[in-house]
């Protein structure tokens, strides 16, 4: 079967990820040579052999059958110096906003206009999707080793068919470093701003002449005292006369191993096996005084792939994960006696009633030691599919993917412990057109089911039709989110589960029309794209209640949106990426748009190096539009906390014989923008105006807002090396 849009497909690819220019460069000229030799085969064996450094086949599939989907390679995340992935994300990902503060330690990825629960992180085919523990959510983003990925395969519109629940609006795929038969050993460190100490390294080796055993090692770890995240005027009275005003340090270790067996070119199995953990503080001014998390994130994953011949392809993928939180929160102890009470530091002194005593006082279950209880998730999956090639005429992916997941906090917690298995059965059906054949259409469906549903049934289609230097692409499907269990169950003192939560259930559609072209010397794309997603049943919480809890909107959310993107490479020293996305996101009937969630964002790259590939220089800038947050008494505070421009850089100065000796000065912030990551609400349950009855409990006075700051402008420096 011939394929004459091949070669526009592969520079489409290429040229649509974030890099460095002598990094695309050599990466274009690998696919045009792939795409050369592999002109007379069909499809499926020149995406594979042809792309497969530069894409997993699934993603390679994907932008065949019309997906858009953004690949983000090692160049391009060495190049932003970043130390967590949210910084990765902010400035690469296209349309992707983070939500929380990345540098306190929790955040989360959305991608336009979606919130925390469908978009879906996966760590080489491991979901970093949070279960719904006892206590606070476990932050699996949080965890990931920038200095790991190999490359970062976002799919921008439904795509929970293959990665199942969660993946409703987008997936955003990490492809970590792996052995591979060579022998070599990377090194790295970092310092910077906020006494910002990082190392980092991995070493890969053939452990047999023939190559067919190898093994990798690997590891880093960073620690810092964070930059400021509140404002001290934010701080309550009596919280910050307990000690609430604080640094927030953040440190992060991880090691692991991988083994690869590949005992011919068409077999090969993996196997790697981690450990994270993570500590931070997220003490809020208007509550806690004191408030160190411990995460450790274990997981356990492997891949086998058996290439049996030109029409059958098998893949069968597994994980264990089991992540658990200790947290330790404080509240001021206040004084409750009227006449006063002695100062625990000088009992001569009196604390007047309503005043802090100075001294903390531990939550329940939240304490110390022994006292904070464990609260966590085991999660365990299983994959299995088979790619099915019948030439000329069809091609169908099916499969069945189990997984299986538990409460696994401490029993202390009244939280339903109950196993829950999701098992669903998926097949993709791409017929060969003939009277088209260079039309890509994909049709596919995928059955879940579940003791605690019963059954659902989801849909995905996707088309591409090259023409000439342009195409047309599209995409849509449905998706589910199940409720969190501890949205169906927790018992606290200030939010309760609701046992009735329906199922979160998502419907969205995603086109683009692009053109590129290479021009001898000038590389073009550009590509216009639209979406449309419906969320029914939105899982929210309530705010302002004494006693607040989780409900479905019964509001479907409508999210429409148009995305630009443009990218340029002038020869072998500049390359320029400009990206825009816009998206108005609102609750049916209302005018509003919906929290946390920007009308627009336009960002990009402009990257040069000198000739010699000696000098680097990469600039990262990023515009958000408005972006509000809601809260108080009836929702009667709004704060737009967008409207900024920030922009990163970062100069690199590579030496050595094969510019294998990498030195790198990163400027966060640039121009030093006093912006906020978020904005949030609290209430003045510890004011001692409200104790002393001169705020009464719910009115709009006992409400306020506080943005998250964002990092000042800050330097680091940093070397790594290969040999």
């Amino acid at each position: 079967m011939k394929t004459p849009n091949l070669r526009l497909t592969a520079l489409a690819l290429l040229l649509s990820t974030s890099f460095l220019p002598a990094a695309a460069h050599a990466a274009a000229g690998e696919a045009e040579a792939a795409a050369d030799a592999a002109d007379d085969q069909d499809r499926e064996n020149i995406v594979v052999t042809g792309l497969r450094e530069k894409a997993t086949q699934q993603a390679a599939e994907a932008i065949t059958f019309g997906n858009n989907v953004q690949i983000v390679d090692r160049a391009a995340i060495e190049a932003t110096g970043a130390t967590n992935f949210a910084e990765i994300a902010q400035f690469l990902i296209k349309g992707a906003n983070v939500g929380y503060s990345p540098d306190e330690g929790e955040y989360t990825i959305r991608l336009d206009g979606g919130g925390d629960r469908d978009t879906l992180v996966v760590l080489d085919g491991v979901p970093l999707y949070d279960r719904g523990p006892a206590l606070e959510e476990i932050w699996g983003t949080t965890t990931i080793d920038p200095h790991m990925i190999e490359r970062a395969e976002v799919f921008r519109g439904g795509n929970s068919l293959f990665f199942g629940s969660n993946g409703g609006i987008g997936v955003i795929s990490l492809v970590t470093k792996r052995p591979d038969g060579t022998n070599r050993v990377e090194l790295g460190a970092q310092y910077g701003e906020f006494n910002t100490r990082e190392i980092w390294g991995n070493a890969r080796f053939a452990i047999d002449p023939e190559k067919r055993h190898s093994f990798m090692v690997y590891g880093g770890s960073i620690q810092t005292d964070g930059p400021r995240i509140f404002r001290p005027e934010d701080f309550i009275d009596n919280v910050a006369a307990s000690g609430g005003i604080q640094k927030y340090p953040l440190n992060r270790s991880n090691v692991g191993v991988k083994y690869l067996f590949q005992p011919d070119e068409k077999t090969q199995f993996r196997l790697n096996a981690q450990y994270t953990q993570i500590e931070f503080f997220d003490a809020f001014p208007d509550t806690e005084t004191y408030s160190p998390n411990r995460v450790r994130y274990p997981i356990v994953d492997f891949a086998f792939e058996r290439r049996w011949s030109d029409k059958l392809f098998t893949e069968l993928a597994g994980y264990w994960s089991n992540p658990l939180l200790n947290n330790t929160e404080t509240l001021p102890e206040i004084c409750a006696i009227r006449a006063g009470c002695p100062d625990p530091a000088t009992p001569t002194r009196i604390v007047p009633f309503g005043f802090s005593t100075g001294r903390s006082i531990p939550k329940p279950n939240q304490g110390f030691g022994a006292a904070s209880k464990n609260s966590g998730f085991q999660e365990m999956g299983l994959n299995f599919r088979n790619t099915i090639n019948i030439p000329n005429a069809i091609e169908v992916v099916a499969g069945v993917q189990v997984v299986s997941y538990k409460d696994d906090s401490d029993p202390v917690f009244p939280i339903n412990d109950e196993r829950q298995t999701v098992t669903g059965l998926y097949a993709d059906f791409r017929p060969v057109l003939p009277f088209s054949p260079d039309t890509k259409l994909s049709l596919a469906v995928r059955t879940d089911f579940s003791d605690s549903f019963g059954s659902k049934t989801i849909w995905k289609f996707g088309f591409r039709q090259g023409l000439g230097d342009f195409y047309l692409r599209g995409n849509g499907g449905t998706s589910y989110s199940l409720p969190k269990t501890n949205e169906l169950f927790r018992q606290e003192a200030t939010i309760v589960g609701n046992p009735d939560l329906k199922t979160e259930t998502t419907k969205t559609f995603n086109f683009g029309a692009g053109f590129a072209k290479d021009f001898g010397g000038v590389y073009f794309d550009a590509e216009l794209g639209w979406f449309k997603t419906d969320i029914t049943n939105r899982i929210q919480t309530t705010s302002g209640l004494t006693v607040n809890t989780y409900f479905n909107n019964t509001a479907v959310t409508e999210i429409r949106g148009l995305t630009a993107d443009v990218n340029l490479r002038l020869g072998e020293t500049l390359s320029a990426n400009v990206n825009f996305t816009k998206q108005k996101a609102r609750l049916r009937g209302s005018l509003l748009q919906i929290n946390e969630t920007p009308e627009y964002m336009i960002g990009g790259q402009l990257a040069w190096n000198s000739p010699d590939k000696t000098f680097h220089v990469t600039l990262f800038p990023r515009y958000q539009g408005p972006e509000y947050s809601t809260g108080g008494l009836n929702n009667s505070l709004r704060v737009n906390f967008g409207n900024y421009f920030v922009m990163n850089a970062s100069i690199g100065l590579w030496l050595g014989e094969d510019k294998q000796h990498k030195f790198q000065l990163r400027v966060a912030n640039v121009f030093d923008k006093v912006y906020a990551e978020r904005y949030g609400f609290g209430n003045r349950r510890y004011d001692s105006r409200f104790l002393r009855g001169e705020i009464a409990l719910n009115s709009p006075q006992y409400f306020y807002g506080y943005p998250f700051e964002g990092k000042p402008r800050a330097f680091y420096v940093s070397y790594n090396t290969s040999f």
